[in-house]
């Protein structure tokens, strides 16, 4: 979600306005997080969704394991995560299973592919995300979902038992449900009950205390937080960075400067000026477009 330079503070003023979507300041006690830790596809707090994609497009994450008595794979804390809630729901009486996690870029594709010729492009975008874009393929998201349900996959999942279980104890895992109700035009997706995703228990307690609805909102605080700690005269030297293949973001459609369209060292998913923008604007799909290659 690269804008082009010529999209000015009063036409992002605007948008914000139009948009009614209001910046969540930070609290104080969100953990201190280092840069590399919001730019690094392979971090923990990789934030993806609709207008922020993968580079390579192919990414897949190193550490992927089996998750317990399924066929899917997870990053390992990822993996243990899901386990841990799954085997505790079921010990609470609630027959939970994994439906999907990891996804690579080419199964993606051929889900996407398949949504759109059934449905159109417009819909397939609010139920599935395009290949590079999806959650799943950073190895930190899970489907979750009752054996034999009819509620699979579907908003009535929300409102069953199981549902409403993952619903208050997923933080304790370190797990969020990634989209919420009512928040589609912020995170760009229906409301998908069924869909966690990992990052953390600190980071997920933290989230849940700060109000934030979306991660797209706590990932703004989180954003705040790492300047706050990088403006501290204490600030500790960045971390080394991964060896892990890090995204780039999309560069402007049409002319721009050289230099917004060179690669920064040691980049992720983000730049740090997308991320300021990323605290005022949903990330609709349409905002990509005009915007970025």
């Amino acid at each position: 979600m690269r804008l082009a330079s010529a999209l000015t503070s009063s036409v992002l003023a605007g948008m914000l306005v139009l948009s009614g979507t209001a910046a969540v300041a930070a609290p104080e006690d969100i953990p201190a997080v280092e840069a590399a830790e919001l730019t690094s596809a392979s971090s923990l707090l990789a934030l993806i969704n609709p207008s922020t994609k993968l580079s390579p497009e192919d990414y897949t994450p190193k550490d992927l394991v089996t998750v317990s008595g399924t066929s899917f794979q997870l990053r390992k804390q990822a993996a243990d995560a899901v386990q841990d809630l799954v085997a505790d729901a079921r010990a609470a009486g609630h027959s939970i299973k994994v439906l999907s996690a990891f996804r690579s870029y080419q199964r993606q594709a051929t889900l996407f592919n398949q949504y759109q010729a059934q449905y159109g492009t417009d819909y397939a975008e609010r139920i599935s995300a395009r290949p590079g874009t999806s959650e799943h393929q950073l190895g930190l998201a899970a489907d979750l979902g009752y054996t034999n349900s009819r509620a699979e996959l579907k908003e009535a999942f929300g409102q069953t038992p199981a549902g409403q279980w993952i619903a208050e104890h997923a933080v304790d895992y370190g797990l969020i449900v990634r989209y919420p109700v009512g928040k589609e035009e912020i995170t760009g997706y229906k409301y998908e009950p069924w869909h966690v995703r990992y990052i953390g228990k600190e980071q997920a307690k933290a989230m849940q205390d700060s109000g934030a609805e979306t991660y797209e909102e706590y990932f703004g605080m989180l954003q705040e937080a790492s300047r706050d700690t990088a403006a501290s005269p204490a600030a500790k030297p960045s971390a080394e960075p991964s060896n892990e293949p890090r995204s780039e973001p999309s560069t402007p459609a049409g002319p721009a400067a050289d230099k917004d369209n060179q690669k920064v060292e040691g980049s992720g998913v983000l730049r740090e000026d997308d991320l300021m923008v990323l605290r005022f604007l949903p990330p609709y799909r349409d905002w990509s477009f005009g915007f970025t290659k």
